[in-house]
């Protein structure tokens, strides 16, 4: 289970995701627990540690991508994020909370 937080620092890396109709079916069992905004394929959060989030404090790399793409992992470091920040309303949730519960 893990959260990001969208960054307000320019990324150090940014990691480009092939957008395709399969990749944008990927994202509809997605949608954050608070507001229920569904995330898409272009949507991207930072590896930012942040004192303000709920995400333990870890040396973090600036990485930006979509954070469902890789269910959490950070591509640029490997970091497992626990928290997910939403786009949207801005409220932390666990990663897993943002799944279908029928989805592995």
């Amino acid at each position: 289970m893990m959260l990001l937080k969208k960054g307000t620092k320019a990324p150090e890396q940014i990691v480009e995701d092939e957008v395709t109709d399969q990749r944008e079916d990927e994202t509809q069992g997605i949608r954050c627990p608070h507001c229920r905004w569904r995330p898409s394929a272009s949507d991207r959060w930072s590896c930012v540690s942040d004192a303000d989030g709920p995400e333990p404090p870890f040396p973090s790399c600036g990485t930006a991508w979509n954070t469902f793409a890789t269910r959490g992992r950070c591509p640029g470091c490997s970091h497992q994020w626990r928290w997910t920040v939403c786009l949207r309303c801005k409220g932390w949730s666990l990663h897993e909370a943002w799944y279908a519960a029928d989805r592995s």
